[in-house]
């Protein structure tokens, strides 16, 4: 390690001070996730390669009290998750018994399929119920979407035309033990009515949190204005501060975080390929996709 060190510090190497830079920081970095430590990494390098941004640099990051890594925004949750779900098995109770557009055959008939139609519907009923209480600030279906009403009209407008044709289709149920597809019909019924007073009463929740200027201010990804990191916006910014010489040494310290992350085994090889790809100045925003 020391020789390496030394190696780095060569003041033959143009890039020394890059390399020495990031050879103090490798166990700090190994603690990182792979994305994050080649942000860190590289970010680290521009500064050791370009002095004089290090003291704007710090003076943001003490001011911001942020790394600059990503903008914070509402994040991805288990209400969430058991809103696909939800959404998913509304959607299987019209697939499971509406004619296919492919050949006009529906996956099962209406006798058997009304039952599994009706416990599919209510229980995705059910599901976006509980889920109402805490969903004003859920990712998908928060009130800065404005699309948990909409959402609900068009499930139960889905579910309506299912019943519809369930009924339109009553002759392909037994007479003599009708009872499997009458609980069904009964279930899916309960489900639209459901789905709409939802629909209503998630149009009024909206309405309320709207009138928050803060929520109202939120994009569909849940980010206001306000939760843009200066830092963040800064590293966005920095090439076009950069002279021409600065920018071609800040471009080169970018492949030398790449070789030494490779080289210490932080960093796939395909991964440093894809990587050395990429516009330097994306990965210093914090875009390594």
């Amino acid at each position: 390690m020391t020789d390496r060190v030394l190696r780095n510090s060569d003041p033959i190497d143009p890039d020394a001070d890059v390399r020495a830079e990031l050879t103090t920081r490798l166990s700090e970095l190994r603690g990182r996730q792979r994305p994050d430590a080649v942000v860190e990494a590289s970010r680290a390098a521009v500064l050791a390669a370009v002095p004089r941004l290090r003291s704007a640099q710090a003076r943001l990051a003490r001011d911001s009290g942020g790394d600059g890594r990503r903008a914070s925004r509402t994040r991805w949750g288990a209400r969430d998750t058991a809103t696909v779900v939800a959404l998913l098995l509304g959607l299987l109770a019209a697939g499971l018994v509406l004619p296919s557009p492919r050949n006009g055959r529906p996956a099962l008939g209406v006798d058997e399929a009304a039952m599994w139609v009706g416990l599919c519907a209510i229980v995705s009923a059910v599901i976006f119920g509980l889920l109402e209480r805490g969903r004003l600030t859920s990712f998908l279906l928060g009130a800065h979407t404005r699309g948990a009403a909409r959402l609900y009209v068009v499930v139960g407008v889905v579910w309506t035309v299912v019943f519809a044709y369930v009924v339109g289709n009553w002759d392909e149920v037994d007479r003599y033990e009708p009872a499997r597809a009458m609980t069904g019909l009964v279930l899916l019924g309960t489900a639209v009515a459901g789905i709409a007073a939802l629909a209503v009463v998630a149009r009024r929740r909206d309405r309320v949190a709207l009138a928050d200027p803060i929520t109202a201010a939120k994009d569909e990804w849940g980010r206001s204005p306000g939760d843009v990191d200066p830092l963040r916006q800064w590293w966005a910014a920095l090439p076009s501060t950069l002279t021409p010489a600065e920018r071609r040494a800040a471009d080169r310290s970018y492949g030398v975080t790449l070789e030494v992350l490779e080289g210490e085994k932080m960093l796939r090889a395909r991964d440093a390929r894809r990587l050395r790809r990429k516009n330097p100045a994306a990965v210093w925003r914090g875009d390594t996709g």
